[in-house]
Order: structure tokens, then sequence, then C-alpha cells
């Protein structure tokens, strides 16, 4: 079998050594990278018009078409996050149109690129057939519902893989340019995300400091290395400050500076423990943890006793994993007991490879010389494991689902690179018990890889489908913005009987609000205005005078319809809307109030 063990100097294989400069692929090296394309096509391409989420067309991309028609964002109304996704997708949209399948052309374009970027960090690190793991694991991990939704990260991991392509660009060649690339790339990811972009910005630096001063033969001196990661880090720095300032640059051209900060210190001092998001609970990992130890026990038991049927029993462990978790009625307590595990994941693979590079440096002999022995092994697990912590910190203090697969990419990349180191070291332990060591060894190296596929088809991919294998998302919306859009028939009839309200009950030009999140995507759907300076009334950092200025409006009746949730218990608000407003309809969940006369 094809070794995937990580090979010395694989890390500039694409590369010339002395210069960096890029190569073309052989034939045979482009097998791997269109089957990447061709799969990742065919998955997006699948779900690219299924389903859609109401309150990020609310949240993203109505604000997106308010900077389309002039507006600017923290001055005329209020986003929490910095503007790189608003800009985006209203260039998309002035470009395109306005429309729902506008903005998921825009994603299938990011997200594809990204998988491509994915793809091509694995192949420095391993191989061009081995790099297809990680591509595969991240398509079985494509997200339920929240695959083409406008999220900030969704385009920012692009940038984020680019830096780590680029950090380890310099970590082959020491050229210090590579270092200003990937603090361009760190400024693009700001510029979609403002907390991923500094964590980014904090793990490069790190990077940087670690191998400067930990992973160098060539400054013996402590000062001298100190000196030399100063400088180093600096290069990283100035790429980022070059995107983050043209982009403060602007803002503080357009006039909204201050009011920006403003809001980030509001909304810094407001986004607490009441915002948060907790973690699966640690009893539900009971079942899997039981079930791991039981196999682990027995095949350690076998690979003592009866190591002819050892490589037998991987192999019928993963099927009955996959049965359990797969077969639809049964097994509840494991597979909700998987799901929550894959929580827990990251964090224990930031500790594995923390051990690992602390193991391997302490096992390491101390001279300067041997720095650089030491930095060839660990260097790629400190370089992707320091991005992937970065990625990994954006679901704090809000760790749903939503959070958790759109950090996944470089999560799984180092999880395949950890297994990647440890096949060597099992297949030596393996040799005196097995014949084909180097077999059992990958045998085993796969197995959680296989496990972890097989979570991620339940979670992701069987729930969108019914008994009889058919998309559940099937039903056409009527929708003028949302055409060719499919959606399950109870949400389909939500939105096209709660848009046929709006237009049968106001104009284009008249205003409408709503304090329930479904019903902020209708200000995009039906091309309403919306009043206020904020697109949801619970966001946080909202001030109370802006607050009550729309309830003010409220009070004049300069919304010509109001929605509210049916759990909406806020008297003070319902007694605005009673002495101005009157309900004259209800769509599912939401009350549609229409201006007295």
């Amino acid at each position: 079998m094809q070794d995937f063990t990580i090979p010395r100097v694989s890390v500039g294989k694409e590369t010339d050594s002395k210069n960096g400069q890029g190569r073309r692929f052989t034939p045979k090296e482009a097998i791997p990278f269109l089957i990447t394309v061709g799969l990742a096509s065919l998955c997006y391409g699948l779900v690219i018009n299924r389903g859609m989420g109401l309150p990020i067309l609310g949240y993203n991309v109505s604000p997106a078409e308010r900077v389309m028609l002039g507006e600017a964002p923290y001055r005329d109304f209020l986003y929490n996050y910095t503007p790189g996704v608003l800009w985006l997708n209203a260039l998309l949209m002035k470009s395109l149109g306005a429309s729902v399948m506008t903005i998921n052309v825009g994603l299938f374009a990011f997200k594809l690129a990204a998988l491509i970027a994915l793809f091509h960090v694995a192949r420095r690190l391993t191989s061009d057939m081995a790099a297809l793991i990680p591509v595969a694991l991240a398509l079985a991990w494509i997200g339920y519902k929240v695959v083409f939704r406008a999220y900030p990260t969704q385009y920012s991991m692009l940038f984020l893989l680019l830096g780590i392509i680029f950090m380890l660009n310099y970590d082959k060649t020491g050229k210090a340019r590579w270092l200003l690339m990937c603090g361009l790339t760190i400024g693009l990811v700001f510029l979609f995300k403002q907390n991923v972009g500094v964590f980014l910005l904090v793990s490069a630096t790190a990077a940087i400091v670690i191998r400067e001063s930990l992973g160098s033969s060539r400054q013996p001196l402590f000062p001298a290395r100190i000196l030399s990661s100063a400088r180093k880090t600096a290069f990283c720095w100035a790429g980022f400050a070059v995107i983050a300032g043209a982009m403060f640059a602007y803002i503080a051209n357009t006039g909204t500076l201050s009011a920006m900060l403003d809001h980030f210190f509001s909304l810094a001092g407001e986004y607490g423990e009441k915002r948060a998001i907790a973690l699966p609970s640690v009893r539900l990992l009971g079942p899997v943890t039981g079930a791991l130890l039981a196999v682990t026990v027995i095949g350690f038991m076998a690979l003592r006793n009866a190591p002819r049927v050892f490589e037998y029993y991987v192999i019928l462990a993963v099927v009955f994993a996959a049965i359990a978790l797969l077969i639809p009625g049964r097994g509840f307590a494991i597979k909700n007991s998987a799901t929550a595990a894959m929580f827990y994941l990251p964090p224990a693979l930031f500790a594995l490879s923390l051990a690992a590079v602390a193991w391997q440096f302490r096992s390491s002999r101390r001279g300067a010389e041997h720095n650089e022995d030491w930095w060839k092994s660990a260097g790629p697990i400190v370089i992707v494991g320091l991005f992937a912590l970065a990625a990994y910190l954006e679901m704090y203090p809000r760790a749903d689902y939503a959070h958790f697969v759109r950090m996944l990419p470089p999560v799984l990349l180092l999880l395949f690179l950890l297994i990647d180191r440890g096949v060597p070291a099992l297949s030596t332990y393996f040799e005196r018990y097995l014949p084909s060591p180097r077999r059992a060894a990958l045998l085993c190296g796969a197995a959680p890889i296989a496990l972890l596929f097989i979570v991620g088809i339940k979670d992701n991919w069987q729930p969108r489908f019914d008994a009889s294998l058919r998309f559940i998302e099937q039903t056409p919306l009527a929708v003028e913005r949302a055409r060719g859009i499919l959606v399950s028939r109870k949400q389909a009839k939500f939105i096209d009987d709660l848009a046929a309200a709006i237009e049968a009950n106001s104009s284009p030009d008249e205003y409408i609000f709503s304090f329930a999140p479904r019903g902020t995507a209708f200000y995009f759907l039906n091309g309403r205005k919306n009043p206020s300076r904020f697109v949801w009334w619970r966001s946080v950092g909202i001030r109370s005078e802006e607050r009550q200025a729309l309830l003010d409006k409220i009070a004049s009746g300069i919304p010509k319809l109001v929605f509210v949730s049916e759990g909406f218990h806020n008297e003070r608000i319902l007694d605005y809307i009673n002495a101005r407003y009157h309900q004259i309809e209800a769509v599912g969940e939401l009350k549609v109030y229409d201006r007295n006369q």
C-alpha cells in the first residue's frame, strides 16, 4: 500500500527548492486535482438551490442590498462585523441582479476555491492521492441547511487556507515575501470577520516566533533569534496592515469610522454569557466513549492473542459502526453521542498536537544544530494547528452547529496530518506482532477517518432525503427574488404566503419591520425598506436610544406592516403596536399587523 507518511522535504514539492517558483502538474498529478474539482462541483451543485436561511438573508443579504443602494454600514445601519461580506454581495447583486441565486453563485465560487486550497495544502504535506482524504471529509461535513448561507466565514475560509499555504512557503524557502502574502490573506479574513482575522494574526505571529526561536540553527544566540522573529513578524503584520488600513481609510473617507468603532465597542461590552451557546453536555459523550474504549481494549487483546484476525477485526468494527450510525430509527443514543463528540474533537486534536510537538522537542537533543531537524517534523503540525485553532475560536461564545461546520476544513486537515504522522510509529509497534505491520498501521489510521466520514454522512447528508431517497427540499418558490430555489413544502408555504401578504398590503416604497428574525428576510425577498438602523431587534450592540427611535416610528405609523412571532411577549412593544396597528393575518408563527387608516 502507498506510504502516506509526510516526506521530510514534501512541503515544497510543487516548487523549485531554490526559488519557490511553481511548476506544472504532470498528467498523473492532475487526476486528483480533477477529482477534487469534480466532487466539489457535484456535491455543492446538488444543494446550491436547495434550502433558504431566512434569518441569514435578513442579517447579511438585506444589508448588502442597502449598500448597493448607496447606504453606508454603521452610519445608515448597524452591522456587527467588518463589511467585507456586504461589499462583496452588493457588487455581485449589482452585476448579476438582486436574487438569492446570485448570492448562492458567489458562495459556490468561494467554497469551490476553498476546497481546492484545502487539497493544495494537503498535497503539499503528503501526496496527491492522499490529499483527497481531507477533501472527502470536508464534503462529508458539508453542513445541513447551512451550506449556502452568507455567513462571513463562508467567504473568509478561502483566505485562511491560502494563509496556511503562504506560511508553508515561507517555512520552506525562508523568503519574507511569503510572510507579506500571508499577512495580506489574514487582512482579507479580517475584512470579512474581525475577530477571526485578529485570531489568525496572533496565530501567524506565534508560528513565526516558534520557527525562528526553536526551529532554526542560523541564529544560535537567543537575543538574535528574538530580533529575527521581530523582523519576520513585521512582514506579516505589514501585509495585514495594507488590507486593514485600506478598509479603515475607505470607511473614514465615508465619514463612518467613528460610528463603526463606537458600535464595535458597544458590541464588545454587551456580547457576554447571555448570548453564548455552550458545547453539548459532556454526559452525551458516554455512549461513544464507552464504545471506543471497548473496541480499543478488544482490539489490543486480539493483537496480543490472535494477531491473524486483527485486521479483520478493525474492518468489522468500522462496518458495525457504520450500521449503527447510518441505519435510520435505531441507536439514537450512540447517534447523538457521536454528534456531540464531534464538538469535542477539535480541542482534543489541539491538545494532542501540543503533546506530540512537545514530546518530539524533548526527545531531540537540545543543540541548536538539531533544531532544524525537529522543526522539519513538527513545523507543519505547529503551523496547521495554530491556524486551525484561530478558526476554531470563532465558535466562542456561540458553539452551535452552524459555527462548528464552518470552521472544520483546517481542523480536518490537522486530524489527517496527525494520523499520517502516527502511522509510522504504529507500524513500528506492530512489528512485534504482525507480519504486515505497515498495512495494519494504515488500516488503523484509516479507521478514525472512516468513522468521521460516516458521522458526517449521518449529520449532513442523510437529513436531506426522505424515506424514498428523494430530496426533502424540492418545492419551488414563487417569490421573484427566490426563483430557482427549492425548499420543503412547509417552508415554501410560509415564504410564499408571507410574501403574498406583504405584496397585497404594502408597496415597494413603503417600510416594513419584523421583530422576528425569520421575517427580516422579506426586506430583501419583497424589496421593502427597513425603517430602522438595525436588522434584528434582539441583536447585540444596539443602544437603548436606537430601540426607542424605532418604537417612536411605530407609534407614528411609519412602517406599513409590522411582524411579531406568536411567542413574543414584550408587553411594552405590543402596546406600541396595538395602539397604531391591527392584526390582518397570521402566517405560520408570525402575526402580520397593518397600519390603521
